[in-house]
């Protein structure tokens, strides 16, 4: 499915605003090597959702910003669905995340 830029745009505010309204956003940043994670998903370091706000959303602005290539696929939800245990975070951060999948699918 094509996909501009301002879509993938609208879906990251979608995602921040599913974050910070179910109280998984946070002020405070991670230590560096939690950053620097080499695991999938940082989970060595961080939980799920603080790897979307530390890691994910920077990541794919960057990409935004500065015209890299988006990546073809992403594989948030099923990882969404495995790590978000609280059912208001699932009702409010999974559909997002099942929508990030779409737009990204080949």
């Amino acid at each position: 499915m094509p996909r501009s830029l301002i879509e993938v745009e609208a879906q990251l505010q979608q995602l921040e605003h599913a974050l910070q309204h179910v109280g998984c956003w946070s002020t405070q940043w991670p230590k560096q090597e939690a950053l620097l994670s080499s695991a999938p998903f940082a989970c060595d370091h961080l939980r799920f959702e603080q790897w979307l706000q530390f890691i994910f959303i920077p990541k794919l602005r960057e990409h935004l910003n500065t015209n890299k290539p988006l990546p073809n696929a992403m594989g948030l939800h099923p990882m969404g669905e495995q790590c978000i245990l609280d059912p208001l975070s699932r009702v409010s951060i999974l559909p997002v995340l099942a929508q990030i999948d779409l737009i990204f699918k080949v």
